[in-house]
């Protein structure tokens, strides 16, 4: 039984799906936290560097974002020079050292197609598998596309009626014509198309025929949910339930999204992944744990944790919106079948992803290398945000590690010429109560050579610490 969970609230819209109650897609809208992805934005060239081959954006954003040479658009003949007006489209998100990704190539999506703008090129999607199929669908693309426009046909399109996908056609070249007409009164910088809120993305992009219910925890999102299905002429408007309390609770989704901002994931075979992230890449170890053999052989049971992990990263890598490069540290295999056998079930695995994801293969070190396309923050940065005590790191120093930089410090003042009075260490607790040990007042006093006060400050952070002069100490 497949489910589509939709819990509103004025400061967060959650969608959870749900397949026979495990949770394949998990997505979030917060109005303080701005996707810009597929944002469509009038920008002022600022500088052109031809060594990195791109320009930089002002988009009135704040922050400058990047266009790659090859991304401006075909029909603009040459690239666009310092202080020239631009359109372009948010591909991929800011992050924390670098602005959004932009494209001058405008794509817009919509149920059953995508239009491009840049383009002539009509195309299907690869997972409609039916060749006599899929040029039907090409042929019937090409009669209904925009003069001078390209499209791609969405695999909802299989299931769509000719009409329903004509008129899709129809709405997203008239939203293009509205676009290039704000472009032309409004002055740059300046936003031009927002995109859909995630209430309509639950329509458009994950509605499909198999979707058994669509529940959500809202009177009048339930009206609204009808009335878009209405207007893209989608049957089954009875699929769309209203129910009071909490969905994700009632329908057993909360426990596994809970789950999804913890380091460690168990696997049922008793094995686990544990996931990593870092500024260029993330990484995956997977880890037998308390896998009992149950007499069969150690390669096969090692076989089985991996290919019961390699489903569940391919999960993982989707709900929790992780992107860039991801490497995968399985347990060792001898055998080549059995590599390449957990190398099919995370590329079948992966298929199933919205965003395109990419199992490159197995390196020389037995790391298996995979890419998923970066768009929007990973899942945990929407909720979390560097801690204060450690920096982020995840690390903060022992007591006797600060107590260590302390000694340190007033080495280098005593080779300075040290401080003629009494002096005052202000530390945090932790580090104090090695301070204030008889041993650690008789080291302090004979290195400095005068009376050392301890003084607890527990609104510093633990490695922070001063060293100060008391003129009034010996009084």
């Amino acid at each position: 039984m497949k489910q589509l969970l939709l819990s509103v609230r004025p400061e967060e819209t959650r969608l959870a799906v749900s397949e026979d109650g495990v949770l394949t897609d998990y997505l979030t809208e917060r109005p303080d936290q701005e996707d810009l992805v597929g944002r469509v934005y009038k920008g002022v060239v600022k500088n052109v560097v031809p060594a990195v081959k791109g320009m930089f954006l002002d988009l009135g954003i704040g922050r400058n974002a990047f266009l790659r040479n090859e991304d401006c658009p075909a029909g603009q003949g040459r690239l666009p020079t310092e202080g020239a007006s631009l359109l372009v489209q948010v591909v991929k998100d800011s992050t924390p050292t670098k602005g959004p990704l932009v494209t001058g190539r405008i794509s817009l999506a919509g149920r059953c197609s995508v239009l491009l703008t840049d383009s002539t090129y009509v195309g299907v999607s690869r997972k409609i598998r039916s060749e006599e199929k899929r040029a039907a669908l090409r042929r019937a693309a090409k009669d209904c596309c925009p003069e001078g426009l390209g499209l791609i046909v969405r695999t909802a399109a299989n299931a769509a009626s000719k009409e329903e996908a004509v008129q899709d056609i129809r709405r997203l070249a008239s939203l293009w014509e509205v676009i290039q007409r704000r472009a032309r009164i409004a002055k740059g910088p300046a936003l031009l198309y927002r995109g859909i809120g995630l209430t309509v993305r639950t329509v458009r992009d994950f509605l499909t025929d198999d979707v058994d219910a669509v529940i959500t925890d809202e009177e009048e999102t339930a009206r609204q949910l009808v009335r878009i299905m209405e207007e893209e002429g989608i049957a089954g408007t009875e699929r769309v339930r209203w129910e009071t309390g909490p969905i994700f609770r009632n329908h057993h989704v909360d426990e596994q999204i809970r789950q999804l901002f913890q380091r460690e994931v168990p696997l049922p075979s008793g094995g686990s992944l544990v996931i990593d992230y870092t500024e260029a890449l993330t990484a995956v170890d997977v880890n037998s744990g308390s896998f009992h053999r149950k007499g069969i052989s150690h390669s096969e049971a090692v076989f089985l944790v991996n290919r019961e992990a390699a489903s569940e990263i391919a999960r993982q890598v989707r709900l929790r919106g992780i992107g860039g490069i991801i490497l995968i540290d399985f347990i060792d295999m001898e055998e080549k079948e059995q590599q390449q056998a957990v190398l099919e079930v995370l590329r079948k695995a992966a298929a199933r992803d919205r965003v395109k994801t990419v199992v490159v293969g197995m390196t020389a070190l037995g790391l298996v290398e995979m890419t998923r396309k970066r768009t929007a923050h990973r899942l945990f940065q929407n909720y979390y945000e560097p801690c204060g005590a450690c920096g982020g790191t995840g690390y903060v120093l022992s007591p006797a590690s600060v107590v260590l930089r302390i000694h340190h410090a007033l080495e280098e003042k005593k080779a300075q010429g040290g401080i003629p009075y009494p002096l005052v260490i202000e530390c945090h607790p932790d580090a104090a109560d090695i301070l204030e040990t008889e041993k650690e007042q008789w080291y302090l006093k004979s290195m400095m050579l005068r009376p050392v006060r301890v003084e607890r400050r527990p609104d510093f952070r633990r490695e922070t610490f001063s060293i100060l002069a008391d003129p009034h100490g010996g009084r």
